[in-house]
């Protein structure tokens, strides 16, 4: 083919890595078509993968709502757990303050009696 001949769809510049040849049409309606681009209803093939769409998008919400509502309940079990602590620990306190009291009457009375603190008593050799 000379020059003259070559129509200008055929002609290619160095850097085109398209085939040469003319120009291919463009393939309008082929994929994803499910009848909206030629304004009729929607297909069955449409429909099917709308509805499973709804589908996947019904069940991601639903797991992320009982994720989140696990969560919350875990939460709330771990605050009325430290609040039982801290009500265990204030509880704690004052028996040890009741305890150490009742130690030193019952101390007071023991020298009262006539018993020495054990820190007082000599030890006896054989």
């Amino acid at each position: 083919m000379t020059g003259a001949q070559r129509k200008p769809e055929d002609v290619r510049s160095p850097g085109d890595n398209r085939p040469a040849g003319p120009p291919r049409p463009h393939r309008r309606g082929k994929g994803w078509d499910f009848g909206f681009r030629t304004g009729g209803d929607l297909n069955h093939r449409g429909a099917l993968f709308l509805f499973g769409l709804l589908m996947v998008s019904g069940l991601l919400a639903s797991l992320y709502l009982g994720l989140v509502s696990y969560t919350l309940l875990k939460a709330r079990h771990v605050q009325d757990l430290r609040e039982m602590l801290l009500q265990t620990q204030a509880i704690n306190a004052t028996l040890e303050k009741q305890i150490g009291e009742k130690q030193q009457n019952l101390l007071q009375q023991a020298i009262q009696m006539g018993f020495v603190p054990a820190s007082q008593v000599e030890t006896v050799g054989p």
